[in-house]
């Protein structure tokens, strides 16, 4: 994901003209096509590390901390083309791509159950 969201960040930094649009429109179909796969596997992971009996409470963290971060990264992301290039907006979830999947390689541990490759 966090290499797919350099791709919108390319294409609005990017000057072709009228096909600069139709370049950026390309880049986010490309990049969001990762987000299903991404929800579904977090979510896999969130039912299977939660303890039996506590699956409600896992699923509603996930949900909450899932849309928290939608909201802070829109406000971030606005400040940014407000205040910014508005090709730097592009930069927020990239950068908050890559500060996930920092803390992920940063916090890896086994998974129960799992089969060691």
């Amino acid at each position: 994901m966090t290499a797919l969201l350099t791709l919108p960040l390319l294409a609005a930094s990017t000057d072709l003209g009228p096909g600069t649009l139709a370049l950026l429109a390309g880049g986010l179909l490309v990049a969001g096509a990762a987000t299903a796969p991404i929800m579904v596997t977090g979510m896999t992971l969130v039912q299977r590390l939660t303890p039996e009996g506590r699956l409600n409470e896992g699923m509603t963290l996930a949900v909450t901390a899932l849309l928290a971060g939608i909201a802070a990264g829109a406000a971030t992301g606005g400040r940014t083309v407000e205040y910014t290039d508005p090709a730097h907006g592009y930069a927020v979830p990239l950068c908050a791509a890559a500060l996930a999947l920092l803390t992920a390689v940063a916090a890896a541990r086994p998974i129960r159950g799992a089969v060691p490759a």
